[in-house]
């Protein structure tokens, strides 16, 4: 069913348009801004939005979720390593920092049950563990030592690390030694690793060889963007089977996550007066940096946006089954509201007003929009 046919879509857009008219409403009755001309910016570009993104169904949504997000971040491939590589290929420190953190973010607030005992984010527990042996297995008892709770029974523990072990799309492999040398008995090791195919890759890329002192090791390359491409990955995959992925949770956090990046891709980029102290402050690089007033992401603005953007998201990157499980839950607002809290995690403020750092896929979002208005502008 084309976009034009289809009415979810037609609903979701309209929807955001209706966000978009309280947004511009709330706007226009007050004026909290500190910097001159920002309420006006944000009026302009949020009555452009209005004029231009329902236009032939959405067009630039279509084109900034599918060609920017979903094409790099959630590959359309049945097939693991395809999309492993796919994601890991796409994705670079730099590029991503601002993605990276709001999904560890995530993660670790997913798997806190998991690891309650401990203050190290789950991944980079993880980046320790597998880097300690040079075949990226780590033996069970050493993952229960490092993710269970000593209070916990046994049972509830392995549950709780099978999910862990489903979120990564980790496999667990059995060793059997028929006769152990300490007992002279038969013995079962239990080790959770990588798929196979997905091992290939880590071994080729990660694996260094030091032929003069003859062992090889991980390589520091080796950190947690390879742990937020997995997760992606396996996402990408196992989209249609929502237990394998976290459910529900998982669901929410990621479309709010994205719903997010596109907000504040979406933002215009302020002109700072010259004698502003922002100017003057160390931190501020005005060349990759931008000003998002504190009061642009208050509740009643930018939250007219939030919500629909991430039924959007969700629609186009999981269709009726995702959209079905963003609703108006209590566990799912929490989800929403942790996302928004992670902003001052991957942004930073500088004298009481927010920065955005114009990675990547905010730049090629928001020229998306530009284009677009500008061939609208010359038509």
């Amino acid at each position: 069913m084309s976009s034009e046919q289809d009415p979810t879509w037609n609903m979701l857009l309209k929807d955001f348009i209706s966000g978009l008219d309280l947004a511009i409403q709330h706007l226009e009755e007050r004026d909290v801004e500190r910097i001159p001309g920002a309420r006006e910016a944000l009026i302009r570009r949020l009555e452009n939005m209005r004029t231009h993104f329902p236009k032939n169904n959405g067009e630039i949504f279509v084109k900034a979720i599918d060609d920017k997000i979903q094409e790099a971040f959630f590959p359309n491939t049945k097939n693991f390593a395809e999309a492993f590589k796919k994601v890991l290929k796409s994705r670079t420190h730099e590029q991503d920092y601002i993605i990276n953190e709001l999904i560890n973010g995530f993660v670790t607030s997913k798997t806190k049950a998991i690891a309650s005992n401990t203050q190290t984010p789950i991944i980079d527990r993880m980046v320790e563990a597998f880097s300690t042996r040079n075949d990226f297995h780590i033996v069970d008892h050493q993952f229960y030592a490092m993710f269970g709770d000593p209070n916990k029974p046994r049972k509830f523990v392995q549950n709780k690390l099978q999910e862990l072990v489903d979120l990564f799309g980790l496999v667990s492999k059995e060793l059997v030694v028929e006769r152990d040398k300490r007992r002279s008995e038969r013995k079962v090791y239990t080790f959770y690793t990588f798929p196979d195919e997905i091992l290939t890759i880590l071994e080729e890329k990660y694996i260094i060889i030091d032929n003069e002192l003859g062992y090889a090791y991980v390589s520091e390359e080796f950190d947690r963007n390879v742990f937020i491409c997995l997760f992606l990955a396996n996402i990408a995959i196992k989209r249609e089977n929502l237990k394998e992925i976290g459910g529900e949770y998982t669901v929410n956090g990621i479309s709010a996550i994205f719903a997010l990046i596109l907000l504040l891709s979406f933002m215009p980029k302020l002109r700072i007066d010259e004698n502003n102290p922002i100017l003057r402050d160390p931190t501020f690089n005005e060349s990759n940096m931008s000003v998002i007033p504190k009061s642009w992401m208050m509740r009643q603005i930018l939250d007219k946006l939030f919500e629909p953007l991430i039924k959007i998201i969700a629609y186009r990157l999981g269709g009726g089954l995702w959209l079905s499980n963003i609703i108006d839950s209590d566990i799912n607002k929490k989800i929403h509201n942790q996302i928004r809290f992670l902003l001052k995690d991957v942004n930073r403020w500088i004298l009481g007003e927010l920065v955005r750092v114009e990675v990547p896929i905010f730049v090629e979002i928001s020229n998306i929009f530009q284009e677009i208005i500008i061939g609208a502008e010359t038509e």
